[in-house]
């Protein structure tokens, strides 16, 4: 139905005032519109009145259907829907996530500015509706960047399971090609079976097809690839979502750059983000609020998934050595010992020495406060025997 945004936007706003005229008029729309056999329409229409029936305060909560209808066009994805494939090969050149695979999925945990933008983003998603029937302007395209590990791809998933869409992820493996123009053509292919159906279309490693069309080490095709993946986003931007991911920003085009409404740099967590990144990870395990303390203190400069893994390690040490008793410290220097890095740091250096200097660092840090009792914890010992170390180290 032609305009159908503008008329469910109004009739949002005149059922808030419960009229039975209103209510009335727009049963025998949603039952004029089934008829039709607009059944999308009529059922957001039902969406509408079931809400309003069953809110008290006439507060109206956008069903996922309609938050996806308006964010992204097209026939709705199944099941049984195939994803795109090299003519070639046969290699598939995405793959297809439903809902079902976003069940238990957490929320990525950022930091207060971070969150605050990226709930921003995602409330013009979800008002996409009301947007639209203002005449303004839907953003319907992401790039998300920064450092490996932190979650940008988790983020992106989150985002499309609060609006109910299937995911379309890229799988740059199968888009590239050594023979000329294939790699273009694939593009093309997969950007045309996103743009039929409903869902969200996620690049991942975006900078793989995305190069600086400048750079003297690379050949003409590149020049043609990034052409088309500029030409296919232009074309997407009015039917539907598209999120970009890239660890390497600097090689991008400048030209993608401005395809993208929203720019969005995720970067390492901070203090606060890492402590709560430990304790999501660690919960239901011996790892006290104060061992999480000290445990942000050893991680600055970790991404949330080197936070993931240490924190499966030390879970994984004291189930093994349960009969031992291991304390945090315990688990982490046989952590450090397994995970060699050439980004090494003074916390990360001090507790594998295993003298006590790193606990004069630790009580020194100022993103969290650390005092001798989370000391205590994380060693399983006594404020008191944690006292009487730092002075031998001292007088040392």
């Amino acid at each position: 139905m032609e305009n159908f945004p503008i008329v469910l936007a109004l009739l949002r706003a005149s059922v808030r005032d419960k009229s039975s005229t209103v209510v009335q008029h727009a049963e025998r729309l949603r039952e004029a519109l089934q008829k039709a056999g607009a059944s999308d329409e009529a059922q957001a229409i039902t969406d509408v009145l079931d809400s309003s029936r069953k809110s008290g305060t006439g507060k109206l909560v956008p069903s996922r259907v309609v938050r996806s209808r308006f964010v992204s066009s097209g026939e709705m994805m199944t099941p049984n829907t195939s994803p795109p494939v090299d003519k070639e090969t046969s290699a598939p050149l995405a793959e297809i996530f439903f809902s079902d695979h976003f069940e238990g999925l957490a929320p990525p945990i950022l930091n207060a500015r971070l969150e605050r933008a990226i709930d921003h983003l995602q409330e013009q998603w979800v008002g996409a509706a009301e947007l639209q029937a203002a005449g303004i302007k839907i953003p319907r395209t992401a790039l998300f960047f920064g450092p490996p590990g932190t979650g940008k791809t988790r983020l992106a998933l989150w985002a499309a399971s609060k609006l109910g869409l299937p995911v379309v992820l890229a799988r740059l493996d199968g888009l590239t090609s050594s023979y000329l123009g294939t790699t273009a053509r694939n593009i093309r292919a997969l950007f045309d079976f996103a743009n039929r159906y409903q869902c969200l279309l996620l690049l991942d490693e975006f900078d793989g097809i995305a190069k600086l069309r400048d750079d003297p080490q690379e050949l003409g095709e590149v020049k043609r690839v990034v052409n088309a993946v500029l030409q296919a986003i232009d074309a997407r931007a009015p039917l539907g979502l598209t999120i970009a991911i890239t660890n390497h920003e600097a090689l991008l085009d400048p030209a993608v750059w401005r395809r993208f409404d929203a720019r969005i740099e995720i970067g390492l967590p901070d203090a606060i983000a890492r402590q709560q990144i430990i304790e999501r990870y660690t919960e239901g395990f011996a790892v006290t609020p104060g061992a999480a303390k000290v445990l942000t203190w050893l991680t600055e400069g970790y991404s949330g998934s080197d936070i993931e893994t240490m924190c499966d390690f030390i879970k994984r040490h004291m189930t093994l050595r349960a009969g031992q008793k291991p304390s945090v410290i315990d688990s982490v220097q046989l952590f450090l010992d397994l995970s060699a890095t050439n980004n090494s740091s003074a916390a990360r250096e001090a507790i594998s020495r295993g003298d006590s200097s790193w606990m004069h660092q630790v009580l020194t840090y100022k993103d969290v406060k650390i005092v001798q009792s989370d000391i205590a914890e994380a060693t399983l010992s006594t404020q008191s025997k944690v006292s009487r170390r730092l002075k031998s180290a001292e007088r040392a």
